[in-house]
């Protein structure tokens, strides 16, 4: 055999390369094609939690806000003349009243039922107002239970049943002088000076019935 002149062994060789570079370059395809489609795959799941976190952050905004029963108590309309309005819980107690000079003597404790008058109602949102009767020196206080409820504030002068607690409290001078600032407003009359401590019954009302004198 001359020099240069191809052998068999060569020429297998060479069939055999020939045979194995499309397989190679099938195998480098799926390689790249597997690695596109994970990449492909992954690229939605992050857009997903791209999307989601503004809808966490707006939960959270929602979550921080005031909640729904921790709004403001809205003010009650005025009265009709010789209307009869309830306001707050319904009535627990079947038994008849007491005259609030008579509450006042037994200081009963536990729920009661009192009668008297309106002297005067916060003018601001109507969340308090004070009894009086001829036989009561000094009017008691009436408060709606957690500022539940407010009362219509032309209210003055009516006639009132409250269901409640009744008892002796110690205002602070602070809080004494803020109500004689509202009674003040809603006399027209100058603010009194407190000073010091103030003793007085205070009533705290579940509910309440008000009837408004005719005209």
């Amino acid at each position: 055999m001359r020099n240069g002149a191809p052998t068999m062994r060569h020429i297998v060789l060479l069939m055999i390369l020939l045979l194995a570079a499309p397989l190679a370059c099938d195998s480098t395809d799926n390689t790249s094609a597997e690695a596109s489609s994970e990449a492909t795959a992954e690229a939605p799941e992050a857009e997903a939690v791209d999307e989601q976190a503004p809808t966490e952050e707006a939960a959270e905004e929602v979550t921080d806000g005031p909640a729904e029963g921790e709004k403001a108590q809205e003010l009650a309309s005025d009265l009709e003349p010789g209307e009869t309005r309830h306001f707050g819980a319904p009535f627990t107690l079947d038994d008849e009243p007491m005259p609030l000079d008579q509450a006042l003597e037994a200081s009963p404790e536990g729920t009661i039922r009192v009668s008297a008058n309106i002297e005067q109602v916060c003018k601001k949102k109507g969340c308090w107002f004070t009894l009086k009767t001829d036989q009561v020196e000094e009017p008691v206080r009436v408060r709606m239970k957690d500022y539940g409820f407010f009362v219509s504030r032309n209210s003055d002068g009516a006639e009132v049943i409250v269901e409640g607690t009744l008892t002796a409290t110690v205002i602070s001078e602070e809080m004494a002088q803020h109500y004689a600032e509202d009674q003040a407003e809603a006399t027209g009359e100058p603010v009194e000076k407190v000073e010091g401590e103030q003793k007085n019954y205070e009533f705290t009302a579940t509910g309440l019935q008000i009837t408004q004198p005719s005209a």
